[in-house]
């Protein structure tokens, strides 16, 4: 499985590349999930007081829901990189996980947004500013419009 990531600052252009990828990626016949994180201190997919927050607080490592539009397993024991692996697809697409070490496109609005958060593991650079430079010191900047040549890209990591 290739693991790509997806970062950048809000407003960015983050999700708009990730679901354009994995549109692309499906396309072409290969198996793609992805991973969001969220950096909301106060998110959370249960409730104290509900039958999944209760079955965890009994103990449980692992509570799965089941619902009518899908279904989920909450994992409470495993670090990010354990949880990435549990994944099974030939491409699995980060978006956020700014700290995960993988390939990574960096989505930015501006040049600032690049000089804050380049990183050395950045092949390409999308989002925002893309409508305004081709490339970034040897970076190829390139709109989610063009998303073949971001494909083109990932295939041959």
């Amino acid at each position: 499985m290739k693991i790509i990531g997806v970062y950048g600052f809000k407003k960015s252009g983050k999700t708009t590349v990730v679901t354009s990828i994995i549109n692309a990626l499906v396309k072409e016949g290969y198996s793609v999930s992805s991973a969001k994180s969220i950096h909301i201190d106060s998110f959370s997919i249960e409730t104290e007081g509900t039958d999944t927050f209760k079955h965890h607080a009994s103990g449980a490592e692992r509570v799965g829901l089941v619902y009518p539009k899908g279904k989920a397993i909450l994992y409470y024991d495993l670090k990010t990189e354990d949880f990435l692996n549990n994944f099974e697809s030939d491409y699995l697409i980060l978006e956020g996980f700014r700290e995960y070490n993988c390939p990574k496109i960096l989505c930015a609005r501006d040049e600032a947004d690049i000089l804050k958060d380049l990183r050395e593991e950045v092949f390409c650079i999308s989002g925002l500013i893309s409508n305004k430079i081709q490339n970034y010191n040897g970076i190829p900047v390139i709109d989610h419009k063009q998303i073949d040549k971001i494909i083109e890209i990932i295939e041959k990591l």
